[in-house]
């Protein structure tokens, strides 16, 4: 859960109650409040608005204001390519494409994005289960909103989507904030090389690189382990 936009939410409620008996008011709260349109505002339990609003906010930044910045990056951009290639994998997901800007440069690519139109399916990470695994998985920041236990289950997806003796490339941000106001709803998850040590040991992958690249983001990958 975004704890930002549920802390907000609540201040906010307690200030105007009665919005929570009016469907219109409540939408009207929320796009004055965030900046974003949510349609659906009936919920049993705050969390579910507040994973409505999240999900509005992510999709308004990334399908709207984000720009892939892929060339910066030293070992998650554009390198990328030539070592993927060099495996000679038969299937490869880009989980969180964005833009797609693998696809036609890496064979047997599928991106998978819930924002942007570019991608080959718009689903989320966790609504992604095409029921078979790839050779190769790309994560290059799309695992990084939300709380631990969320980057976690995401994290455990993509895993069980990697074949035995797959590699996954990983770029992930420990916690920079983004420039855009459009942002600023946004909880980036922070990233560190103990979290990433201690999900490797519990999902029992190899870690066969972890290092520092470009623009303060952090560089991993790992390889699934043959059954």
């Amino acid at each position: 859960m975004n704890i930002r936009i549920l802390n907000e939410l609540e201040r906010v409620l307690q200030i105007s109650p009665q919005v929570l008996k009016n469907d219109m008011k409540l939408r009207q709260l929320i796009q004055a409040t965030f900046n974003v349109r949510v349609d659906d505002v009936s919920f049993k339990s705050i969390g579910e608005l507040v994973d409505r609003i999240d999900f509005a906010v992510l999709s308004k930044y990334f399908g709207e204001v984000w720009q892939p910045k892929t060339k910066q990056f030293k070992y998650s951009g554009l390198k990328l390519i030539d070592e993927i290639n060099s495996l000679n994998p038969t299937s490869v997901l880009d989980l969180g494409c964005g833009y797609n800007e693998f696809k036609g440069k890496i064979p047997n690519l599928v991106g998978v994005d819930p924002y942007n139109a570019k991608a080959d399916v718009q689903e989320t990470i966790l609504e992604y289960n095409p029921g078979k695994q790839f050779d190769v998985i790309i994560v290059l920041g799309s695992i990084n909103f939300g709380s631990t236990d969320k980057v976690f289950a995401e994290l455990e997806h993509a895993v069980e989507l990697c074949a035995p003796g797959g590699t996954m490339f990983f770029r992930v941000n420990p916690g920079m904030l983004h420039e855009a106001p459009e942002s600023d709803w946004i909880v980036f998850y922070p990233w560190n090389a103990n979290f990433i040590q201690n999900c490797a040991d519990h999902f029992d992958v190899d870690i066969l690189d972890l290092r520092n690249d470009s623009n303060n983001r952090m560089y991993f990958v790992w390889r699934k382990k043959q059954n």
